[in-house]
């Protein structure tokens, strides 16, 4: 089998597992509106109810599956009419404890719908206040609830058609969607930064959720570069954010080495750079800021210089720092 066959042959089983992920969130999602609609009539309070929309983000969404390894990331979202909503700490022990409820809702649903159907092909596989981690007809999900400072038509149960929620974005369908979040990033670095004065903790929960939020902003990001075609081989490890900013930036400095003789990259060629970095930086002992490449203007690119100079500033910050579109890792 030549290698050209070889690539053709890995893309049709990411493009099958890609579809598997779109198909069985969307039952997932049903199953929990039937769930919803069920209880919604005694229990008006039901904090489901909050709930607008999904979308599945992520490696699914930045078509880079890979069979029995990746993890769909679905991120159910609620309005948030009032920006102030979250300008102080009260603000903010309401917003956790709704994300809380949610959760708390999510988690008992799947787990009555799994004795319901006696099946060992749904497990809740991790749950905290802020996390949840399923199987669901025998693929994993992360879950996570944020809140849009918008309503996102094209994330609202239901968009597409009748009982399809989730779908894979066309490139002009999710430019349109980037536009949206890049016009509301803005508004969640503001929180942020005001909360950062007041509550480490509560600046934090308002990072997870911003990431959660914007998570379509980073697959537009990604679906626009074309060192991904080239690293098949180690395509399992990128679905943390850090490792695929890192292998995009090594790939932007390999470019320039091999444009003069003009040979191709592979994933070797990745691997062999990004262990180089390590060793390199262990022996330097020195902070090592590696940034987001593909940057055209500064809307494509929210963690603010201000912030990296202060970051920079400390003398006792050593290691790595990854800086990401959307926060500094």
């Amino acid at each position: 089998m030549t290698y050209q066959v070889l690539l053709e042959e890995r893309f049709k089983e990411r493009t099958a597992s890609s579809e598997l992920y779109y198909k069985h969130d969307n039952d997932l999602v049903n199953s929990l509106l039937d769930k919803h609609k069920d209880t919604s009539f005694y229990d008006k309070k039901n904090p489901f109810s909050r709930v607008y929309g999904a979308t599945l983000s992520g490696c699914v969404q930045k078509q880079l599956v890979i069979p029995n390894v990746s993890c769909g990331y679905l991120v159910f979202l609620h309005h948030l009419k009032k920006h102030s909503t979250c300008g102080n700490c009260d603000d903010i022990y309401s917003l956790q404890k709704e994300s809380s409820n949610i959760f708390k809702w999510i988690k008992q649903n799947i787990d009555k719908i799994r004795k319901e159907l006696c099946t060992n092909k749904i497990k809740i596989l991790k749950c905290s206040k802020s996390s949840l981690k399923i199987k669901w007809k025998g693929l994993e999900y992360h879950i996570a609830v944020a809140w849009t400072f918008s309503k996102r038509q094209y994330c609202e149960f239901h968009y597409i058609q009748n009982n399809v929620h989730v779908y894979p974005f066309t490139p002009d369908q999710l430019q349109i969607a980037a536009y949206d979040l890049i016009d509301e990033a803005p508004i969640h670095r503001k929180h942020i930064e005001k909360m950062d004065k007041i509550s480490k903790l509560y600046k934090r929960f308002l990072e997870k959720n911003m990431i959660a939020s914007l998570s379509l902003l980073r697959v537009y990001y990604m679906r626009g570069i074309g060192w991904k075609k080239y690293s098949i081989g180690c395509v399992h490890h990128l679905s943390n954010d850090s490792l695929e900013i890192i292998c995009a930036h090594l790939f932007e400095k390999l470019k320039v080495t091999h444009q003069p003789i003009n040979t191709p990259i592979f994933a070797f060629d990745i691997i062999r750079d990004f262990f180089t970095l390590v060793i390199e930086n262990e022996k330097e002992n020195k902070l090592r800021m590696i940034e987001w490449p593909y940057r055209e203007n500064k809307f494509q690119y929210l963690v603010d210089p201000k912030s990296i100079d202060q970051y920079k500033a400390n003398p006792n910050l050593k290691g790595i720092a990854i800086l990401d579109n959307l926060i500094i890792r």
